[in-house]
């Protein structure tokens, strides 16, 4: 899907961009199969809020959700805390088999929000590229006339 309008706002941007996000939040949780293991709370429960500032520009986005959907992405909760997990991946198998097959991590989240704010980052930063272009043409064109 792609964002990048001439025609949007920084702050359309910014809620078209939560939106998708919030999308591949959902998709990712249906392929590991997160919604379907519960009531389906965590998958209802999302809601983002863009911040701006009085001109416009987008101090920050909030997104807003069950808070145990965290601990399902770390793989800790009920009796696992995250201290407990082992830290390399044979010891962690080790430890999975010898307790019976413990919680975990289903990542859902983390990755996906931190691949999604980079490619924001790109939106915004062709988005500015493109208005400095439009700025530099009108000043050259103003400066021609004169």
């Amino acid at each position: 899907m792609q964002i990048s309008n001439p025609k949007l706002s920084e702050r359309e941007i910014a809620e078209a961009w939560a939106k998708i996000t919030i999308q591949l939040w959902r998709k990712n949780m249906s392929r590991m199969k997160i919604a379907q293991n519960s009531s389906g709370d965590l998958y209802r429960s999302f809601k983002f809020k863009v911040i701006a500032a009085s001109g416009g520009n987008v101090d920050r986005i909030e997104f807003a959700f069950n808070y145990y959907g965290k601990f399902l992405d770390m793989g800790v909760g009920k009796g696992t805390k995250l201290g407990d997990r082992p830290v390399s991946k044979g010891s962690r198998v080790l430890a999975d088999k010898m307790l019976g097959g413990v919680r975990k991590p289903k990542k859902w989240y983390s990755r996906t929000f931190y691949g999604e704010a980079h490619r924001l980052f790109e939106i915004l930063q062709k988005e500015y590229g493109r208005q400095v272009q439009v700025v530099i043409s009108e000043n050259i064109n103003d400066n021609a006339i004169k």
